[in-house]
């Protein structure tokens, strides 16, 4: 069984988050991070990593990953009653790469390091962390 270690923005100290593989097909792999939000399966987060040829003989490479909150919630001390966990929301990211069949191995290496450059530009910060509208 793989494993995906995927690190977060905690301050000051980032960690590392491991979602575990729990399903698989031929085309598309799901991971759980069932270890975040005291092991509830519903503040679990869930990673997928998919690859698939296309009829063309292109190569589709997709990932998504869900980070759910869970609500706030606040225990009745005089009852001894804690209502249980609810989903707030879901906060998700998605990426796809399609790589023609002719593509070589550097076309694909550029492919995703540019990639990656693309997500940690500040502009893409800006606009992740403050709504800033790239110009």
């Amino acid at each position: 069984m793989t494993t995906l270690t995927l690190t977060d923005a905690t301050s000051p100290s980032p960690v590392n988050r491991s979602f575990a593989l729990v399903s698989t097909t031929p085309d598309v792999s799901r991971y759980q991070d069932i270890a975040t939000n005291g092991n509830l399966l519903i503040g679990a987060g869930i990673a997928t990593l998919g690859l698939r040829e296309t009829p063309n003989g292109a190569v589709r490479i997709s990932g998504k990953l869900s980070l759910p909150t869970l609500e706030q919630v606040d225990g009745d001390d005089s009852g001894g009653y804690t209502p249980p966990p609810k989903k707030a929301f879901d906060s998700i990211g998605t990426f796809e790469m399609v790589i023609p069949n002719r593509a070589s191995l550097q076309n694909r290496k550029d492919l995703k390091a540019m990639l990656i450059d693309l997500l940690g530009d500040a502009l893409v910060t800006s606009a992740v962390e403050s709504f800033v509208h790239p110009v």
